[in-house]
């Protein structure tokens, strides 16, 4: 199966499995797109063997996927189906959802509301039945490991009265690893685990002790045998996973000294110091030119729109109407602070800013329809049209704005990288690898990869050329020595972070 003999391994200890070290995420990934088959099957041929999904990844979308090419694999004999490691999990209720509608609760007796429309729950009635739901969008007649999704949301539920407590999570994961036991004695699953975004960070208020659920074992009788594998967020950013304090040991180790297997997720997306961090660079020489031109043309956007709204204080008579279009003067004044963060920026400007901008012109055009002999009601009208049409535009040109200084720290963070470790894939020098796609992502790929006590790096590969970038990393991933990852994590440019 594997045309790449370089690509890294990792024993899968309580069960024996032989796992690539990278893996196929297939959180957006659909048989609608002809690209996302063409890689998963790339990364099948590449020796990935390990691909994790969902029940809820595109309300069941993704698992059909898997299903559906694999199935084509396995008629081809492309691949046999021992060959294949495939994860899933459960524990998301959301909307909409024909195959388990959340107006229909009445057989899982146990939930959190998170919100009005979503919910969670690992009780056994729901577990069993989205186990049943998975296979049967997958094809297959076991999930070699089923994980147990963000259970720690659960603390979150907002109907119950004090809410829902740590002391009851954790016997509701006891009780859902007791039932767990049974679907492996039946074949329907190999093994069991908990993925969480809160597992390995035990400052948080929703953390949760991988000690204190294996303690949990004593009262309930659930199986350490079948208990094999946990999965959290690791990237250059987040290492708490990995990061032993004077008082506690990493998630890593404890799992380690219990054998059982560490999955990572989050590897090109990362969270440092309050905000989202794209670790994605393309490379592009020009990226100052490109700025420049940028803001040439947001000078005018923005003075376009402030004339506009000179106008408007002309057209019409009430002033407290004509005072909600001052929006040149806001997005410029605070234009610095918006290219600081670009996930933050592309939320304000998509989420707030045109929905407040929209509501204003309703008000508006409202107003001016309700005034049959207003004299300037046709230019009123046109210029509602105009200043719409304006404000998209300029909002758009400063969502690039932020992404071009969003790229311009990447490229500083790769090339730093670059200095301080030689061994790492490059687009240039003597560790150039051809044609790669963001030299940034294949450095945090193959960074992830090189740390023993990660067993498996689960990357988003969605189109061939990322697959190649991934590959990439992994096969250089061995390069990485104990000493070049401790030079790394003293980047200047990683330091004074904090994950959250």
């Amino acid at each position: 199966m594997s045309r790449h003999p370089a690509l890294p391994t990792a024993t899968l200890p309580k069960r024996g499995l032989v796992l690539s070290k990278l893996g196929f995420g297939a959180y957006r990934v659909n048989s609608s797109q002809s690209a996302h088959k063409a890689a998963l099957i790339k990364a099948v041929q590449a020796g990935v063997n390990v691909i994790d999904t969902s029940s809820h990844f595109g309300h069941g979308a993704s698992e059909k996927f898997i299903g559906e090419t694999l199935g084509d694999l396995f008629k081809q004999d492309a691949i046999k189906r021992e060959q294949v490691v495939v994860v899933s999990k459960a524990g998301f209720i959301l909307p909409p959802t024909t195959e388990f509608p959340t107006q229909d609760l009445e057989n899982v007796p146990s939930y959190a509301a998170i919100s009005s429309t979503s919910y969670h729950s690992i009780h056994p009635n729901y577990l069993k039945a989205q186990i049943s739901q998975s296979l049967d969008r997958l094809k297959l007649e076991k999930l070699d490991i089923f994980m147990l999704n963000n259970p720690e949301r659960m603390l979150g539920d907002r109907m119950l009265p004090g809410g829902f407590s740590k002391s009851r999570l954790y016997k509701e994961i006891a009780e859902a690893f007791a039932y767990l036991d049974t679907e492996v004695e039946a074949g329907r699953i190999g093994g069991y685990g908990i993925c969480s975004n809160a597992l390995h960070i035990p400052t948080t208020e929703d953390h949760l002790s991988l000690k204190t659920i294996l303690k949990t074992r004593q009262d309930f009788g659930w199986k350490l045998e079948n208990f094999v594998a946990v999965q959290a967020p690791f990237n250059l950013f987040e290492r708490d996973l990995i990061t032993d304090t004077e008082s506690t040991k990493s998630l890593a180790a404890e799992a380690k000294e219990n054998n059982i297997f560490v999955f990572t997720n989050r590897p090109l997306n990362a969270i440092a110091a309050g905000q989202i961090v794209t670790l994605e660079n393309k490379g592009q020489h020009n990226r100052q030119e490109n700025s420049v031109k940028l803001l040439e043309t947001l000078d005018l956007g923005f003075s376009s729109l402030a004339n506009m709204e000179l106008d408007i204080k002309d057209m019409i008579e009430e002033e407290s109407l004509a005072m909600k279009f001052v929006w040149s003067e806001v997005l410029s004044e605070n234009l610095s602070r918006l290219s600081s963060n670009y996930f933050a920026a592309k939320h304000f400007l998509e989420r707030e800013v045109l929905p407040a901008i929209d509501r204003d012109l309703k008000i508006l055009e409202d107003s001016t329809r309700d005034q049959p002999d207003l004299e300037d009601k046709d230019a009123i009208l046109t210029w509602i049209h105009r200043y719409r049409r304006e404000a998209q535009s300029l909002t758009k040109d400063i969502g690039l704005f932020c992404q071009l200084d969003s790229d311009k720290r990447n490229d500083e963070l790769n090339l730093v990288l670059g200095l301080i470790c030689r061994e790492f894939v490059s687009d240039v020098g003597e560790n150039k690898v051809d044609d790669i796609g963001s030299p940034l992502s294949t450095k945090s790929i193959q960074y992830c990869i090189a740390h023993e006590n990660v067993g498996c790096t689960l990357v988003g590969m969605r189109t061939p050329d990322y697959v190649h970038d991934a590959v990439a990393a992994a096969e250089a991933s061995r390069r990485l020595t104990k000493r070049d990852l401790g030079l790394i994590e003293q980047c200047p440019l990683l330091l004074n972070t904090t994950s959250e």
